[in-house]
């Protein structure tokens, strides 16, 4: 059975589909958004209106950056910041003065719905925020997220295959695809 990913950004669902290993479409829908911090509710809420729309299997991913000296936050509302003129430039800047270490972790939530089956599957990853953006790999955080065990490089600064790893490392992927092998076949 083939399976839906809903999402307006091209990259993220070329990447999901070469990761998973699975032949998946991808379609643009328009989405109502919680005002939450809870990602996994924030995915399982988007993901119920995808399958209401599409009516068939649907997987969404919801992303958030979470700043250690903000508890949190921006979390979730990350795109927010981003999408403000100079937003990444701006991030590093929110915690100039809070916090020596700069200290950040990403979350990411997938979500699968079909009807009757409901899986939600999260991690996250430690890293800190850079000085400044660097680099020009990747989408959204990754000029200004620095993962854990890479040299203090972002992400946007890492080779291809670095860039697949923390992808899997920071997203559940191989989660979803073990849930889908044993559900689909």
């Amino acid at each position: 059975m083939k399976i839906t990913f809903a999402t307006g950004n091209q990259h993220k669902a070329d990447k999901t589909a070469q990761l998973l290993g699975r032949d998946i479409d991808h379609e643009k829908v328009d989405l109502d958004e919680l005002q939450t911090t809870d990602l996994a509710e924030l995915a399982e809420h988007k993901v119920r209106q995808a399958y209401d729309k599409l009516q068939r299997p649907v997987i969404v991913d919801d992303y958030g950056l979470g700043f250690e000296s903000l508890n949190g936050l921006p979390g979730p509302f990350i795109k927010f910041f981003i999408e403000a003129s100079d937003g990444l430039e701006r991030l590093c800047r929110m915690i100039d003065n809070l916090d020596d270490s700069r200290r950040a972790y990403t979350t990411c939530v997938i979500a699968f719905y079909d009807g009757t089956t409901l899986k939600v599957f999260e991690k996250t990853m430690l890293g800190t925020i850079a000085d400044h953006p660097v680099g020009s790999n990747g989408i959204h955080t990754d000029q200004i997220f620095k993962p854990d065990g890479y040299d203090g490089r972002t992400r946007a600064e890492l080779n291809d295959d670095e860039y697949d790893e923390v992808y899997r490392k920071v997203r559940p992927l191989d989660e979803l695809k073990r849930f889908l092998d044993e559900y689909y076949g």
